[in-house]
């Protein structure tokens, strides 16, 4: 048994000093190796939540969620969200704010993303959102792609999007067009 273990030793170190010394050259990666642009954490079936003052002010899913530490850079696909307006806010009054798109990149760190493919929003109001690709950029939200949108007592169109993310700017852009109903008046 020991002389059987002595030999399985040396034929190990055998193969290990003529791969060592056959080879001045590094190896090429092995096609199982890690990329170089691979990702430090990479989840599936994800679910998230943030909490503030011990309330739930976020949520958010996705089939697949990248992370790469270096810029704090994430990339999700066919991921959502729920965010709980802070009461008071401009954007309380929508209620619950909940969104959808089959595609985000973003950059935490500097407040930055874009998310695209089939992007909706829908508040707890009743407002409705479409369209295939938002930019957000830290207080301000700009699409360069149809938007349509839909609530009590209005319908819109336009061929682009300007927002604060306060609620307290939204502006279609370039060919806007809709029905605004108004309420009757005693």
């Amino acid at each position: 048994m020991g002389s059987q273990n002595a030999s399985a030793i040396s034929g190990v170190m055998a193969l290990a000093l003529a791969t060592a010394c056959g080879n001045a050259v590094s190896p090429q990666i092995s096609p199982i190796s890690t990329p170089a642009d691979a990702p430090d954490l990479s989840l599936q079936g994800v679910a998230l939540a943030r909490l503030s003052e011990g309330r739930i002010v976020a949520r958010g899913t996705a089939d697949r969620l990248d992370y790469q530490r270096a810029g704090a850079r994430l990339q999700a696909s066919r991921g959502g969200g729920v965010i709980q307006p802070e009461p008071g806010s401009r954007l309380a009054a929508l209620g619950s704010v909940r969104f959808v798109a089959d595609r985000v990149d973003g950059e935490i760190a500097n407040r930055k993303g874009v998310a695209s493919g089939a992007v909706r929003v829908d508040a707890e109001r009743g407002d409705v959102a479409r369209t295939e690709r938002i930019y957000y950029d830290g207080d301000f939200l700009r699409s360069d792609t149809r938007v349509a949108a839909a609530g009590p007592g209005y319908r819109v169109e336009g061929s682009g999007l300007l927002a604060r993310t306060d609620g307290s700017v939204i502006q279609l852009t370039d060919g806007v067009k809709g029905q605004l109903q108004m309420e009757s008046r005693p």
